[in-house]
């Protein structure tokens, strides 16, 4: 059995680093009479996840349906709402910074991993997550990351292994030397244990349906140096 040391860590974006914007989000939702909240939003994110995860697919109208019915939006009003996401909702829509997204960046350099992006997008996450004050490749004004691996720049998306391995050869990084944080248990916990990397689920609510232990679970992202350290003597990649 091999045992490796993590010393790299890649990040998924939407739902790690940034969420929907609430004023988008909200736009659609109010036309049912609904003044959601930050957090009713946020909530309703990560409840559609866990619908997309079930359905086994990445199926915009289940995440779109199930973030009206999360958000409270009545039979009434479905139809005019699903309609209203399919206008506004898109990949350039993600620029909520994630609760203690830039923290835990910070928390993860501080105690020395090494780290990329890896995210199924439009084209634009590099700049979005310039404009959001997150992280970019290299020096600059917020966090400095390796690599960013854009699906629609690299022509391959989660779960699809080869993803990740655009970030690794970049960095010239083991993949069983590295963990993946991701929201999503179907595109992200399984795309990135078969590149061979530890995943970890992003899961703030608990909504993971996969059997107990079956891969670890993170709730909030400033506690992620804390599970990795439990992974301080490395973890299986047999």
């Amino acid at each position: 059995m091999d045992m490796r040391r993590i010393t790299t860590v890649l990040l998924d974006v939407g739902g790690v680093l940034l969420l929907p914007s609430s004023d988008v989000m909200q736009a659609a939702i109010g036309h049912s009479g609904i003044n959601a909240t930050d957090e009713q939003l946020r909530r309703a994110h990560y409840a559609a996840i866990a619908a997309l995860d079930a359905n086994g697919s990445p199926d915009l109208e289940v995440y779109r349906r199930t973030f009206a019915t999360s958000c409270g939006v009545s039979a009434e009003f479905a139809e005019a709402v699903y309609e209203l996401l399919v206008e506004r909702f898109n990949g350039h829509t993600w620029q909520r910074v994630a609760p203690h997204a830039r923290e835990g960046i910070e928390q993860l350099l501080a105690a020395g991993f090494r780290l990329g992006i890896v995210s199924n997008a439009a084209g634009t996450i590099e700049q979005m997550l310039a404009a959001a004050e997150i992280c970019q490749v290299g020096p600059g004004p917020s966090a400095p990351v390796e690599v960013i691996i854009d699906s629609e720049i690299v022509g391959v998306r989660k779960p699809d292994p080869r993803i990740f391995h655009f970030a690794l050869t970049t960095m010239a990084v083991d993949p069983g030397e590295t963990a993946y944080l991701g929201d999503s248990a179907r595109l992200d916990v399984d795309g990135a244990r078969s590149a061979g990397l530890l995943p970890v689920h992003f899961d703030p609510y608990g909504d993971c349906a996969d059997p107990a232990g079956d891969h670890d679970h993170l709730d909030r992202f400033d506690k992620f140096c804390e599970l990795l350290d439990r992974h301080k003597d490395g973890f299986s990649t047999a």
